[in-house]
């Protein structure tokens, strides 16, 4: 692709595992309350007083055990093969950067016509992107205290 100019898309078997994973009730109630502790965490460590120094703690740690409970979701050793936690692996920006698109199997592309184009979506940039995206795009900003964060940069 980036010699050339060829259109390619990639076939990743795991991605079958992965999606289901990200499918699941457990998954999506484990990120939207991780995404709200984290940004309860941020909001309010300027808080100094010991009764709030507590209750950060508290927090970070639940932080912590969230973290790793998502990750085993999908493999109890390495976790996803697309994320590890909020950042993209190496395989994934990898797959990003040499195919257009990719898919778990080529029976994917049955349901589209041959002369079907696929349009890149265009990724915002971190100081594009509103502090809650993800939830924005999942329609999660039904959480308390995410409606009125949504305003922090």
């Amino acid at each position: 692709m980036l010699r050339h100019g060829w259109r390619t898309g990639a076939i990743v078997p795991e991605l079958e595992t992965e999606t289901k994973v990200v499918n699941t009730e457990q998954y999506a109630q484990s990120l939207t309350w991780l995404q709200a502790l984290t940004g309860l965490l941020e909001r309010m460590q300027m808080h100094r007083d010991p009764e709030s120094l507590k209750v950060l703690q508290d927090w970070q740690k639940e932080r912590e055990e969230l973290r790793a409970v998502t990750k085993n979701l999908f493999n109890p050793q390495f976790g996803s093969i697309f994320r590890t936690c909020h950042n993209p692996t190496y395989f994934s920006r990898r797959l990003c950067r040499f195919s257009d698109l990719y898919m778990a199997s080529i029976s994917c592309l049955l349901n589209y016509d041959l002369s079907y184009t696929f349009y890149p979506r265009r990724t915002p940039l971190q100081h594009e992107a509103p502090l809650w995206m993800d939830q924005l795009c999942t329609g999660c900003m039904k959480t308390p205290f995410l409606e009125e964060m949504t305003h922090i940069r």
